[in-house]
């Protein structure tokens, strides 16, 4: 938890700040990614995204601060976490939507790159799982997964927040889009 108020916090005006609440997206298992780059994307230069939530989506606060916003996280109203993004007249204007088609998955690397793993493979299934419990339980499950064995993960859209995540420790993936509700997310370090 930060300690030291910014600038930008101790200047917060009312007509310059924007809130977003997404508790009731989180509430019905609803990803609020997308809702939240939209927010962040009509943001006019000088204003305050206010994010209203219920867990630290800290691959976005990395993003954004990549992109040059200005963050800070408090608590209010004793249980949820508010997190605010101002946008600096510097901060980059661009798409901040991770681009899971840079890499595109199809059949054959994936079926290559099974083959090449042989039995060096660990499934998880995060289908059933509530937010943000799928991306928590890979990133741990990454922390005690030896470099030679790939992790295969069932899962039910494309986990964009975890993207970044993964490209910070240095993991490459394919991802598979079966059907909505069925995707395959091959997720290694090694290229054999």
């Amino acid at each position: 938890m930060e300690t030291t108020l910014p600038e930008f916090y101790c200047n917060l005006t009312k007509d310059k700040t924007v809130e977003l609440d997404v508790r009731k997206n989180l509430s019905e298992g609803n990803d609020p990614f997308h809702v939240i780059m939209d927010g962040i994307s009509k943001l006019p230069d000088g204003s305050t995204l206010k994010l209203i939530t219920t867990f630290e989506p800290k691959p976005l606060i990395s993003i954004l601060r990549q992109k040059g916003y200005a963050t800070h996280v408090v608590y209010e109203e004793g249980t949820e976490l508010v997190f605010t993004f101002f946008k600096k007249e510097s901060a980059e204007n661009n798409s901040l939507k991770t681009d899971v088609n840079a890499n595109p998955s199809k059949k054959e690397q994936i079926e290559e790159l099974l083959k090449s793993y042989g039995n060096n493979i660990k499934t998880l299934d995060v289908r059933d799982l509530e937010m943000p419990l799928p991306m928590v339980t890979i990133l741990k499950e990454l922390e005690h997964l030896a470099k030679d064995v790939l992790l295969y993960v069932n899962h039910k859209k494309v986990p964009e927040f975890l993207l970044p995540e993964l490209q910070e420790r240095g993991y490459k993936w394919l991802i598979e889009e079966i059907e909505e509700g069925n995707i395959k997310l091959l997720i290694y370090k090694l290229v054999r």
